[in-house]
């Protein structure tokens, strides 16, 4: 239920605000919008996927350390970027290789490289704290933190991982990026159940995030 109502909140919360941003700023589509207004729209997006989280953990009385793994040891930096950076760089490129063999125009990067395209100046810090910063903290927070766990206090830990997963990749509304979103969901996803915590986890969807918007920027 919790997930339901955190991914609800979200997403009607991003549409409503979406929508508003658009009138007021007398843009036709999201596609114009200037770096800064889509950052603006993620604020309604991150408040559902925070605020569930804030209030099960007040209103249970839980631990943000202990129940939903808000730990970090200092081998978490590096082990976790490593892998972060491996997933995208190496992963993601396999995954799609069976359908880049087919059709080999498939441009997986578009979305990241329109956000890229429309950074000038100070867009650029605002797109890394967004993108680099802000939603590796926040989705990890939720989809393993809360919904990992939760499907595992109903399931066994692989079909509890699966679910997950496949929660974080649909969650995005990208079916092109989707194969990519869900390999990386696994991969979190083990991270938690391996260590505990969200600190690898959390380090991983860093690398997994900078790596794109590093090539993209310097490419």
């Amino acid at each position: 239920m919790h997930i339901v109502s955190g991914l609800m909140i979200s997403t009607f919360a991003a549409l409503f605000l979406g929508g508003l941003v658009l009138v007021i700023g007398g843009w036709e589509t999201t596609d114009t919008l200037p770096l800064w207004a889509t950052a603006v729209m993620q604020i309604p997006l991150w408040a559902g996927l925070l605020g569930v989280p804030w209030w099960v953990v007040r209103r249970r009385k839980l631990s943000w350390k202990n129940d939903l793994g808000w730990q970090f040891q200092k081998k978490d930096v590096l082990s976790g970027l490593g892998i972060g950076v491996f997933a995208q760089a190496v992963f993601v490129p396999l995954v799609y290789l069976p359908v880049m063999l087919i059709k080999d125009d498939l441009d997986i990067s578009g979305p990241a490289r329109e956000l890229i395209n429309r950074a000038q100046g100070f867009d650029i810090i605002l797109l890394v704290l967004v993108v680099v910063v802000g939603a590796p903290i926040i989705e990890e927070i939720f989809f393993r933190g809360v919904t990992l766990r939760s499907f595992e206090n109903r399931f066994s830990p692989r079909t509890a991982l699966l679910a997950s997963a496949l929660v974080f990749g649909l969650i995005h509304w990208q079916p092109l990026q989707f194969p990519a979103l869900f390999m990386f969901g696994l991969v979190a996803g083990k991270l938690t159940q391996k260590d505990g915590r969200l600190g690898r986890a959390i380090w991983a969807h860093v690398g997994f995030n900078a790596w794109t918007v590093g090539m993209l920027v310097l490419l």
